[in-house]
């Protein structure tokens, strides 16, 4: 198979979707390696690195004519439509289920394309791929949360010197992202309310990401608070309570099926936001627009900070961009089985023998494939499962 490395063009993103030494590996397995010039700078893997292991330096043209799988980190721009190719195997972070409109999905749908998301792809409940990005999510936006209170407010961001308060952050959300922010704060000796759906089994799922010693040292930092979504309005009244103490509120939670809009429009609201201390900082960690929180709206950029109500956001929805080398070397060592599996055994052998692949499958031969996609966006789809038995007789 001829495999092609894209550069990304998504504004400050910097990852890349293959390491050098991984695209030697898949030559000496028999395929050819193509790498967009310049994919890999920005994450430290200079063009040199890859024809050092043999794979060729293209233009994006060449690229995407002669390549029969792409690899990328993010879904194709508006701009790169055009390269796609019919029958062309996308594999990057898609998320059709997110902001991306459906006109533009129908868009690269209609091109014929077969697009795989990284998101998408499941393994007995897991999801490999998501897993480290969402990792370094929750690290980075504590740090950067912390960061901005320095800036804007000039505030120390820890309990580091006695006779000094520390700061109070409120993580909304115990997921990889939720606990991984939380495990920052308390290394920094923050006070920290946590409010989480699952709040009988959040020690065993802390003490995957924090150290037992550090967990145990903290018990007085921590507030636990059970977010009952049966209730919203006494939930929503609790976090407004708690929230004018607050310097840091990090949300690191999605809206699930069992809390629609018509339930519950916004769990943190402009006038909660207004009530905060001035100087506050929100950051949004899902990039979901105007949802959990009323005025947090995601941005592209990684250094975009802005105010409303005298309180600072910062949203960016791709922030493990802010360490590219770290984490798309962590995202293609998780990615890379799957990657040979494509190569080796070529698209419609891989997704039967490997369903994780299967599931990640979000449309193929000019259809949109996947169901949770279709009924968010309110467009036909149709079963991968049934185009391929088609295909076949």
């Amino acid at each position: 198979m001829v495999v092609g490395v894209g550069k990304e063009v998504k504004t400050d993103e910097s990852r890349v979707g293959l390491l050098p030494e991984q695209s030697e590996i898949l030559r000496n397995s028999g395929h050819k390696v193509i790498v967009e010039k310049g994919a890999g700078e920005k994450a430290g893997f200079p063009d040199k690195s890859y024809s050092a292991k043999g794979a060729d330096i293209v233009s994006k043209e060449y690229l995407y004519k002669n390549a029969e799988m792409v690899l990328k980190v993010k879904c194709p721009l508006e701009s790169e439509y055009g390269y796609l190719q019919n029958g062309q195997i996308i594999y990057t972070f898609l998320h059709f289920d997110e902001n991306i409109s459906p006109e533009n999905i129908q868009r690269m749908v209609s091109r014929g394309i077969t697009g795989i998301a990284y998101e998408w792809v499941e393994e007995n409940g897991d999801y490999p791929l998501l897993r480290p990005m969402s990792e370094i999510t929750g690290i980075l936006f504590a740090l950067q949360s912390m960061r901005i209170l320095v800036e804007k407010r000039g505030v120390l961001p820890g309990g580091f010197l006695k006779g000094i308060t520390p700061p109070t952050a409120m993580v909304i959300g115990m997921g990889r992202i939720g606990t991984n922010a939380l495990k920052v704060f308390l290394m920094n000796n923050l006070d920290t309310v946590v409010f989480d759906k699952y709040t009988e089994n959040i020690e065993e799922r802390a003490l995957r990401y924090i150290d037992k010693k550090l967990w145990h040292d903290t018990r007085h930092k921590r507030k636990i608070i059970c977010f009952e979504e049966a209730f919203p309005e006494k939930s929503a009244m609790q976090v407004e309570n708690l929230l004018e103490g607050c310097d840091i509120l990090l949300n690191c939670a999605v809206r699930s099926p069992g809390l629609p809009r018509s339930k519950m429009k916004h769990l943190v609201t402009r006038k909660m936001v207004s009530k905060m201390k001035k100087g506050s900082v929100i950051c949004d960690a899902t990039a979901c627009d105007k949802d959990m929180v009323e005025t947090a709206v995601s941005s592209e950029k990684l250094d975009k900070v802005y105010e409303e109500e005298g309180v600072y956001h910062y949203n960016c929805d791709h922030i493990p961009a802010l360490v590219p080398n770290t984490a798309s070397r962590l995202l293609s060592e998780s990615n890379f089985p799957y990657i040979r599996i494509l190569a080796d055994r070529g698209f419609e052998k891989a997704v039967r023998e490997k369903e994780a692949l299967f599931k990640g499958v979000m449309c193929h031969g000019g259809h949109l494939t996947h169901k949770y996609t279709s009924e968010k966006k309110l467009m036909p789809w149709r079963s991968l499962k049934g185009l391929l038995e088609t295909a076949n007789l």
